[in-house]
């Protein structure tokens, strides 16, 4: 029996004479379904949660650590500048500009509230992308926002806490050291030229923007971090780390070069994780599904017994039915494939509105119950499934279609091991055993 006698006895399994229905031809065509059925989320969850931890990571990226940070230990604002131009230069960067950092504590209205200040160029909100597409005025104007000027962007939640809007003035409290080498308050005042948003409410109330050139003048009295703040092409490249040994050279050993992988280590590999560990268990389903071949094609073994035996008699090998049955499970998991991988890149593309349809329905289905309960409709609160204070506004579709390769390779695989032992199986029958029996 050679290898086209094997694939047509496989045809014949797989699509029989019109009219000609069984039990194990329907339980292979529901280990299809279960496949691609399968498959569909399996697709939707690597597309989906690459899109979610490249843009949760890129949104948090750009807001706190930059794609590489490189901390000094000389608290020089002068020397700090010098540093930025050095570092433009080199290779792989994009952009750089200097930001001191210290807490203090702001205080308005008879309220306070601890906040982390960074002072930053003027120009940063103008001229860097990240922070004109995260950041928005909620009240006032960024343009207020200057060296010349005494004004101060504050974040939402400050503005609640202390009860202020854009044009009020506000005081920072700071701890300063003093020529005898003590600690003093050090009190400055300010007015609030803007309160802006990221998005982010835990950011909201801890961010105050002070001009970089207000900040030097009392930046040495204070215990404040100088950093250099750089930005490259893409932070997920893997040209980073060249960029960072590049930028660690030229800045020398009072300094010291950090990636945003480094810093932000701790939420990067929980997403990570979990990523992997909702991969995991599609998989495993997956794994259920190709078991139904198995159960489906020993079914197969049993009613096509009188069949094999016959091509048996004729002539036919051992090694070509059980070929037969291979391919015949092969071909299930290639059905499967091509009918839920489709079906998964078609749901991952729509997310976006997918979600925004189910909000709606779950929002209604709400409502409705409400209703019937008797209580206000109006006070019921809004379910948001993806909410942009704590993910994205919107989720950004990347298709990994080299993972969507593995998937579909692993598909294979697995569809091919489970029928081995019924091809095994249907191989070893003994033609005049079953002929004898059959009587």
């Amino acid at each position: 029996m050679n290898f086209k006698s094997s694939l047509l006895f496989a045809k014949r399994i797989l699509f029989p004479k019109s009219g000609r229905s069984s039990i194990a031809r329907k339980s292979l065509l529901g280990s299809v379904l279960c496949i691609g059925v399968s498959l569909i989320p399996l697709v939707a969850v690597l597309t989906v949660s690459n899109g979610m931890i490249k843009g949760i990571t890129g949104r948090l990226v750009s807001l706190s650590s930059s794609h590489l940070e490189a901390v000094s230990f000389e608290k020089n604002p002068e020397r700090l500048e010098d540093a930025a131009l050095s570092a433009k230069e080199i290779q792989g960067v994009t952009g750089v500009y200097p930001m001191i950092s210290f807490s203090a504590l702001a205080t308005a209205n008879s309220k306070r509230r601890g906040v982390q200040v960074r002072a930053l160029p003027s120009g940063v909100f103008k001229d860097y992308e990240s922070y004109k597409e995260l950041f928005e005025a909620v009240d006032g104007s960024l343009e207020d926002f200057s060296n010349e000027k005494n004004g101060v962007l504050i974040g939402q939640g400050i503005a609640e806490k202390l009860s202020i809007k854009a044009g009020d003035k506000i005081r920072l409290v700071v701890a300063a050291k003093n020529s005898a080498l003590t600690t003093a308050p050090l009190v400055k005042a300010f007015y609030v030229a803007a309160v802006v948003s990221c998005g982010y409410r835990e950011l909201d109330g801890l961010w105050l923007f002070m001009p970089y050139e207000k900040a030097k003048s009392f930046s040495r009295q204070v215990d404040a971090a100088f950093s250099l703040m750089c930005e490259s092409v893409d932070p997920f490249s893997k040209d980073l780390k060249k960029t960072q040994a590049s930028l660690k050279k030229a800045l020398g050993k009072q300094w010291r070069v950090y990636r945003w992988d480094e810093l932000n280590r701790s939420q990067y590999e929980n997403f990570s994780s979990t990523k992997i560990l909702l991969i995991f268990i599609q998989l495993l389903i997956v794994l259920v599904a190709a078991v139904n071949i198995s159960s489906a094609l020993i079914m197969l073994v049993l009613e096509r017994r009188r069949e094999i035996a016959i091509l048996k008699s004729l002539g036919a090998s051992s090694r070509g039915i059980s070929l037969s049955f291979i391919m015949t499970g092969f071909a299930c998991g290639a059905g499967g494939l091509l009918f839920g991988l489709p079906l998964g890149l078609l749901l991952s593309v729509n997310i976006n509105e997918f979600i925004k349809f189910a909000e709606k329905a779950i929002n209604f289905a709400m409502r409705g119950l409400s209703f019937f309960a008797n209580s206000d409709i109006m006070g019921v609160k809004q379910i948001r499934l993806l909410d942009e204070e704590y993910y994205l506004k919107v989720i950004p579709i990347e298709i990994p279609f080299g993972d969507l390769f593995l998937i579909a390779f692993a598909t294979l695989l697995l569809s091919l091991a489970a029928s081995l032992l019924p091809a095994a199986k249907a191989g070893k029958q003994r033609p005049i055993d079953t002929l004898r029996n059959s009587r």
